[in-house]
C-alpha cells in the first residue's frame, strides 16, 4: 500500500508529531509532584545534544542525554521527546538515511525509534509500507527483537501524522504489514498518538482534512467526555487490547490521577476488558510518574483485590519497555503481593517476547522465585523456543 503525501502535509502533520510519554508528561505536569515538573533547562539541553549529535554522531547524544538525566531527574519528563527529536534530527543529517537507527537505544521509552521512523516517513514523502517493514526487519547488528519491535511501534505513530490522524486510515496500514505480529505494535502506536492528540489537542476534534489519495475526509479520533470507555468501547480486535492499554490515561486524566477512583472505573469496563483497563492504569502510573515499586504497588493496592494484579502486569510492561531486560518489571514482581506474584511475572515475561533473545529471556526466568519459574518459561516462550530447536536438530540428523 501506498499513499503519495504532498511536502505540504508531511510539513504540517509528520513533522510536528510529540510521541507518548513525552505527550502524555506535559498534559499532565500541572496535576504532578513538584519534583516531576518538567526541567526549567530544557531548552538549553536540547540544542547542546544536537550540538553533539552533528559532532560525534546520535549514539553520543543519547549518551549524553543518559548522563545528564541521571544526574537531574527534572530531565525525566521531557527525556522520551528529546531522545524523539535527536532521533528525528539524525535522520536529516544523513540525508534520510533510516539506517541511523542501528545507534538507538531502548532509553526513555524508545523515543529515539520513533524519532528516526517519523524522519524516514518524512523524508520519503509517502507511505511504503513493504519499505518501511524492511526498515524495521533488516536492520543489521541488532542485538534484540526489541529494535524491530520498536521501530514497528514508532510506525503507528507516524503513519498516523502522515494520513492526518484518521485512525481507520492508520490501522489499515499497520494491517499491511506481513503477518498479525508485526501488526499489533503499529496498532499500538497508532493508537498512543491518536489518544496524545485527542487529548491534547481537544479543538481539533471531528475537524476534518483531507490527505492526497483519501476519498474522505480524515477525522481524528474523539473522546466523549460523558463516556469514562471513549474511545476504546468501540474496538474489538484486532484492535482492542491496543487501544486498552491507553485507555487508562483517559481514565486517569479523568479522575485527577486518582489512582483509586481511576481504578474503579475500570471495573466496570465493557466487553470483558476489566483486567486490560488495569494493565492501562499501572503502565500509565509507570511511565507518567516516574515512581518507585513501593509507590506503583500502592497504587495498585487502591483497585479490587481481585483485579489488582492486573494493574501490577501493566506497570511490568512499562519497565520492559524501559530497559528491555526484564530486570526492572522482575524487581517489582518480586516485591509484589504474593497474590499478584504469578499474573505479574507472567506480565513481564510475556512483554519480553518482543523485545528480547530466547537466551535472555531464559536468565530472567532463571533469577525468578522458584514456584514462579515454570509460568514464568512459558509466558517468555521458551518452551516453544526449545521444541523448534528440538524439531531442527532431528531434521538435521535425518538429512
Amino acid at each position: 500500500m501506498r499513499l503519495k503525501l504532498s511536502r505540504k502535509l508531511v510539513a504540517s502533520v509528520v513533522a510536528p508529531a510529540i510521541l507518548a510519554v513525552g505527550v502524555l508528561l506535559a498534559v499532565t505536569s500541572a496535576r504532578r509532584p513538584e519534583r516531576y515538573q518538567a526541567a526549567p533547562g530544557r531548552d538549553a539541553v536540547l540544542p547542546a545534544l544536537q550540538a553533539i549529535l552533528r559532532r560525534q554522531g546520535l549514539a553520543a547524544a543519547l549518551d549524553s542525554l543518559a548522563v545528564r538525566a541521571a544526574l537531574d531527574s527534572t530531565l525525566l519528563p521531557d527525556a522520551h521527546q528529546m531522545a524523539h527529536a535527536l532521533g528525528r534530527e539524525a535522520v536529516a543529517e544523513h540525508g534520510g538515511d533510516a539506517g541511523v537507527i542501528r545507534e538507538c537505544s531502548p532509553a526513555f521509552a524508545s523515543g529515539c525509534y520513533h524519532g528516526v521512523v517519523e524522519a524516514s516517513l518524512h523524508a520519503a514523502g509517502r507511505i511504503d509500507v513493504a519499505r518501511l517493514e524492511r526498515l524495521c526487519t533488516e536492520i543489521k547488528g541488532a542485538a534484540s527483537p526489541g529494535t524491530a519491535f520498536e521501530c514497528l511501534h514508532g510506525l503507528g505513530h507516524g503513519i498516523l501524522g502522515a494520513v492526518g490522524y484518521d485512525i481507520q486510515t492508520a490501522l489499515g496500514y499497520c494491517d499491511a504489514l506481513s503477518t498479525p505480529e508485526r501488526a499489533a505494535p503499529c496498532h499500538s502506536g497508532a493508537f498512543m498518538e491518536a489518544i496524545n492528540y485527542a487529548v491534547g489537542a481537544p479543538g481539533v476534534r471531528g475537524a476534518h482534512a483531507h490527505s492526497p489519495g483519501q476519498e474522505h475526509p480524515s477525522i481524528p479520533l474523539a473522546i466523549d467526555p460523558a463516556d469514562p470507555y471513549s474511545p476504546c468501547r468501540a474496538y474489538r480486535e484486532p484492535y482492542a487490547a491496543s487501544c486498552w492499554l491507553f485507555q487508562g490515561f483517559v481514565i486517569l486524566r479523568a479522575n485527577g490521577f486518582d489512582a483509586g477512583r481511576s481504578l474503579r472505573v475500570c471495573n466496570a469496563a465493557p466487553d470483558g476488558r476489566a483486567a486490560r483497563c488495569y494493565e492501562g492504569v499501572g503502565h500509565q502510573l509507570t511511565g507518567l510518574f516516574q515512581r518507585g515499586d513501593r509507590w506503583i504497588l500502592e497504587q495498585c493496592a487502591e483497585g479490587t483485590p481481585s483485579l489488582a494484579a492486573h494493574c501490577a502486569a501493566g506497570s511490568a510492561l512499562a519497565l520492559d519497555a524501559m530497559d528491555w531486560s526484564g530486570s526492572r518489571a522482575a524487581r517489582l514482581c518480586a516485591t509484589a503481593r504474593a497474590e499478584w506474584k504469578e499474573t505479574c511475572y507472567r506480565s513481564a515475561a510475556g512483554a519480553l517476547t518482543d523485545l528480547a533473545a530466547p537466551d535472555e529471556r531464559a536468565r530472567l526466568c532463571a533469577k525468578i522465585e522458584a514456584p514462579y519459574l515454570s509460568a514464568c518459561r512459558e509466558s517468555a516462550g521458551l518452551a516453544r523456543v526449545a521444541a523448534a530447536e528440538a524439531g531442527a536438530r532431528r531434521r538435521g540428523a535425518g538429512s
